[in-house]
């Protein structure tokens, strides 16, 4: 990792702008998977993650020190949000497990004994 991208304590941090529209996306995100429009949810995410990764390739400017207090608050909401994003997904995610295990298991036996439904099959 290259030092310059690192601010004068070593840390990296968003900008308070940044973090405010980090917090819309993940805003965005649990009303996305309150409605369990999962392919939009993965779309935010991935949004989301691009403000990030751009977010800590950068130097934190001398000047936005004096936002760290108000965007150490948006990122707390920003993990309650996560964490109730993901309570929200792992149900669905779970039920796609179980629904992925069925169907390897029926391909399983299907391969073993053959179609069972189709005559001589």
């Amino acid at each position: 990792m290259n030092p310059s991208n690192r601010n004068a304590a070593g840390i990296r941090i968003l900008s308070l702008a940044e973090g405010q529209a980090l917090l819309a996306l993940y805003e965005k995100m649990i009303e996305t998977a309150r409605t369990h429009d999962w392919d939009r949810l993965v779309e935010i995410e991935r949004q989301a993650a691009e403000l990030r990764d751009a977010a800590i390739a950068r130097p934190l400017a001398p000047d936005d020190v004096e936002d760290v207090k108000e965007l150490t608050a948006l990122l707390i909401r920003i993990q309650r949000l996560d964490h109730e994003i993901r309570k929200l997904v792992e149900p669905a995610c779970e039920q796609a497990r179980q629904q992925l295990a069925t169907e390897v298991k029926g391909r399983t036996v299907r391969e073993a004994y053959g179609d069972l439904d189709t005559p001589g099959g």
